[in-house]
């Protein structure tokens, strides 16, 4: 052999070597089929698959609460209708309408009732979004903290005649215990906050208050 042929053959050993390597890996990825994850664990299950995995509900509740006022208490009654989010967040619409206030509760010398038609009764109705979030929810006893958010109407009537509209946040902590049949039974805490009460001397400062629900 010539000293040119041994060149040459010495030179072709490495470009062999490394069509080998580059090779390689294709033909394995060939026997792996298409490109996807190899293995689906935790996280990027999840991710992956939400869909199979997140569950949606829908629900309606009703509620009762004992409201203090400035110089008093009140009778709040509510409902809401709301999206739950894998049993864990909820998310929808809510509101609340005066049922009785004590005399002098909000303002003095006057007191409010659903029922009848005497003059002078201040009537209160507030709406709004809702959220909130539950803690150990699949165990029987729970937890949710919740936020509601929206407009009020404080006056003579619900949403009519004089009366001033008003925006009110209120921060919510509830226990609930699970029931059979998808039900949940609870009783918590709240507190109203507003801004723009006025109306017959009825200011901020007479409505805040917190709630036993």
């Amino acid at each position: 052999m010539s000293r040119g042929s041994t060149r040459r053959a010495l030179c072709a050993i490495p470009l062999l070597l490394s069509l080998l390597l580059i090779k390689a890996p294709a033909g394995s990825r060939e026997n792996e089929g298409p490109l996807t994850p190899r293995k689906e664990r935790g996280a990027d299950l999840y991710m992956l698959n939400y869909n199979r995995y997140i569950e949606h509900g829908f629900y309606l509740s009703v509620s009762g609460k004992a409201a203090r006022y400035r110089d008093g208490w009140g009778a709040l009654a509510g409902g809401r209708a709301v999206l739950l989010v894998d049993h864990i967040f909820a998310i929808g619409a809510a509101c609340e309408l005066s049922l009785y206030h004590a005399p002098g509760a909000i303002e003095p010398g006057r007191f409010h009732s659903l029922f009848g038609n005497a003059p002078g009764r201040i009537k209160i109705l507030y709406g709004g979004g809702y959220i909130s979030y539950h803690i150990f929810h699949d165990r029987i006893v729970n937890f949710s903290l919740g936020s509601f958010a929206g407009w009020g109407w404080l006056g003579g009537d619900y949403a009519r005649g004089p009366g001033t509209r008003f925006f009110l946040i209120e921060p919510e902590i509830y226990v609930f215990v699970n029931l059979p049949g998808y039900a949940r039974i609870g009783a918590g805490a709240s507190y109203r906050l507003s801004w723009g009460v006025d109306y017959l001397g009825i200011r901020d400062r007479h409505f805040r208050g917190f709630s036993i629900g």
